[in-house]
C-alpha cells in the first residue's frame, strides 16, 4: 500500500542528506487482520502520509504484526507518536516508536532497562507512564503470553540516553508497583547472561534426595559451605523430592558443587548407589537448549556410526511385526536393531514402514539388492538406505529444480535415476527418427542384394496386411503416393516398389499410426 514509492524514497533520502529529523514510525503489536488501509484511515488525521507498509511473510503473505508509517513532515510523525501510541485498533493496543534504519542502536543495548516481578495488571501504557518521567523512551513493552495475552511478569524500557536508564534504575529498583517489589536493572542479551551465569551463580539445584528428607537436614549439610540466603524443598509429580539452595557468594556455591555433586551423602541419599546431583540452577529455556544440543550431537554421531547400515523399509503388510521383519533380514548379516512405526491407537497398528539396522554396511547393501521388491506377506517391499528428513528434502529440491529447468528450456526430461536414457521422446522427435517416414531408417533391413531384395525369411508386410480381414479383400497399398504413380507408369518398377513397401504399422500413413 504505497502512495508513491519513488517520491517516498526521494523524500527520505533528501531528509537524511539535509540532516532533517526522522519522519518514519514503527507500529507494532498489530492484529493479524490489520491492513494498510486501516492504518491510513487512522494516521491520515494527524498529517499527510507518504506511505504505509505492513510487513508480511514472503510465502504465506500473512502479517508479521508490525508496519512502517512514513509522514511527510517530522512534526506530524512526532504528534502521531504522542497521540496514537497505545491506541486500540481491532481490539489490540498499538505500540509506536521511531523507526531507526541503523540497527546498531538496538543491538548495542545502551539505555535498555529490564524490569521483572511486575503485577499482572501492568500493561504497556502503565509501564510507559511510570518510566517516561526519567527521559525520552524509544520503546516500551511488557512480555505477554502468545496464547492468552496475559502478562508474563517482566518487561523492557529502552531510553534514548544511558543517563535516563541509570536514573530509572536508581529510582525504581526495589520500589512497590501495585503491591509487588520490582527489580529494575540493565538489560543483557541471553548469550551474555548465560556466559556470565557460569561464573557468577549462587543458586543450586539438588535432586536424587531420599524420600522423607526435610529442609532442615538440607540446610544443615549445605550450611557448612557458607551462608545460605534461601532454600526450598519440593516434590515433582511422581513424589520425588528436589531442593534449591542459594548462597551469598559464588565461591560458596562453587565449593558446595565440588564437594557434593555425584557423591554419596548418608544424610541425604537413600543408598550408596544413589549419588547426589548438585549443580547450578538453570532456567527451563537453558535446560531445553542444552538438551537439544546433546540430542543433536547424539543423532549426528549415530548417523555417522551407522551410515549406510541403517535401512528404511516401507510398504509393510499389516500382519508383519518386528520379529517377522527381523527373521526376513537376519540372513544377510548381524542386525543391531529392528523397529516398526506404530500409531497411537489401542491396540497400536503398524504405519506400514520401519527400520532395520545392520552391524556393517556390506550386509545392508546385500539386503537392499535382495529384498527391494521382495514379496513379504501380500506386498512388495521398498528397501533403501535410511536418510534424515533434511537430506531427503534437499535431494528432492535438487531433483525438482533440475526438472523445472529442463522443462523451461524445452529440452527432454531425464529418466528417473537408475533407468537408461531411451530414444527421442514422442513430442520432440527429429525427422527420420521413426521407420517409414521420408528420410528415416528403413522399415526392415535390406538383404545382400540391396533394396530390391528382402532378406530371406522376412516379408515386406505382415501376413494379416497381405490377406486382409475375413470377408474383405486385401488392404490397399500402404506405401507413399509416388510409389503407386511409378507403378502405373512401369509395371516392373511397381513390382520393385511393392517388394520394398513399408508395412502399415511402421509407416506414417498406415493403420498402425495416423
Amino acid at each position: 500500500f504505497f502512495f508513491d514509492t519513488n517520491q517516498t524514497s526521494q523524500t527520505l533520502m533528501a531528509q537524511t542528506a539535509t540532516g532533517q529529523q526522522n519522519a518514519s514510525l514503527y507500529v507494532g503489536d498489530l492484529g493479524a487482520d490489520v491492513t494498510e488501509a486501516m492504518l491510513f484511515d487512522l494516521f491520515k488525521a494527524v498529517g499527510p502520509v507518504l506511505s504505509i507498509r505492513v510487513c508480511r511473510d514472503a510465502v504465506t503473505r500473512r502479517s508479521l504484526g508490525y508496519a512502517y508509517v512514513n509522514f511527510q513532515n517530522p512534526v506530524d510523525a512526532e504528534r502521531a507518536l504522542e497521540t496514537l501510541n497505545y491506541h486500540t485498533l481491532k481490539g489490540q493496543p498499538l505500540r509506536i516508536m521511531w523507526s531507526h534504519r541503523d540497527p546498531s542502536l538496538r543491538k548495542a543495548g545502551a539505555g535498555n532497562v529490564f524490569i521483572k516481578n511486575l503485577h499482572k495488571s501492568i500493561d504497556n501504557q502503565t509501564l510507559y507512564d511510570t518510566f517516561s518521567q526519567f527521559g525520552n523512551i524509544l520503546s516500551c513493552k511488557v512480555a505477554t503470553d502468545g496464547m492468552t495475552g496475559e502478562s508474563r511478569g517482566y518487561g523492557f524500557v529502552h531510553f534514548e540516553s544511558e543517563e535516563s536508564a541509570k536514573a530509572a534504575i536508581e529510582k525504581v529498583n526495589g520500589m512497590l508497583l501495585k503491591s509487588l517489589q520490582v527489580y529494575v536493572g540493565p538489560f543483557y542479551r541471553r548469550a551474555l547472561r548465560q556466559k556470565d551465569a557460569s561464573n557468577t551463580y549462587t543458586n543450586l539445584y539438588i535432586k536424587e534426595l531420599k524420600e522423607g528428607v526435610v529442609e532442615d537436614t538440607i540446610k544443615e549439610h549445605f550450611g557448612t559451605f557458607g551462608k545460605i540466603t534461601s532454600s526450598c524443598l519440593k516434590a515433582d509429580k511422581k513424589g520425588r523430592p528436589f531442593a534449591f539452595v542459594s548462597f551469598e557468594t559464588h565461591e560458596e556455591a562453587g565449593k558446595a558443587v565440588e564437594e557434593c555433586h555425584d557423591k554419596y551423602i548418608e544424610a541425604l541419599c537413600a543408598s550408596e548407589e544413589q549419588k547426589l546431583y548438585c549443580q547450578r540452577a538453570q532456567k527451563k529455556s537453558e535446560r531445553m537448549e542444552e538438551l537439544r544440543k546433546k540430542l543433536s550431537q547424539l543423532r549426528a554421531r549415530k548417523m555417522h556410526e551407522y551410515s549406510g547400515s541403517n535401512l528404511y523399509v516401507k510398504n509393510l503388510d499389516d500382519t508383519v511385526d518386528e520379529k517377522g521383519l527381523r527373521d526376513s533380514f537376519e540372513k544377510f548379516g548381524e542386525i543391531t536393531s529392528v523397529k516398526i512405526a506404530l500409531d497411537e491407537n489401542t491396540p497400536p497398528v503398524s504405519k506400514g514402514f520401519g527400520f532395520v539396522c545392520f552391524k556393517d554396511a556390506e550386509a545392508a547393501n546385500k539386503a537392499i539388492s535382495e529384498m527391494n521388491g521382495h514379496m513379504l506377506g501380500t506386498k512388495p517391499l521398498y528397501v533403501n538406505v535410511a536418510q534424515r528428513k533434511e537430506v531427503r528434502q534437499a535431494t528432492l529440491e535438487v531433483q525438482y529444480a533440475a526438472r523445472y529447468s529442463r522443462m523451461a528450456s524445452g529440452g527432454p526430461q531425464a529418466p528417473p535415476p537408475g533407468q537408461p536414457m531411451g530414444g527421442y521422446p514422442m513430442y520432440n522427435s527429429p525427422p527420420g527418427a521413426f521407420p517409414g517416414y521420408p528420410g528415416g531408417v528403413p522399415a526392415y533391413p535390406y538383404g545382400p542384394a540391396g533394396p530390391s531384395a528382402v532378406r530371406a525369411g522376412m516379408m515386406g508386410a505382415p501376413k494379416w496386411a497381405q490377406q486382409g480381414m475375413p470377408g474383405m479383400g486385401p488392404f490397399p497399398p500402404q506405401g507413399p503416393p509416388h510409389a503407386d504413380a511409378r507403378a502405373s507408369a512401369d509395371g516392373n518398377e511397381a513390382t520393385t516398389a511393392a517388394a520394398t513397401r513399408t508395412p502399415p504399422y511402421a509407416g506414417g500413413t498406415g493403420y498402425g499410426r495416423g
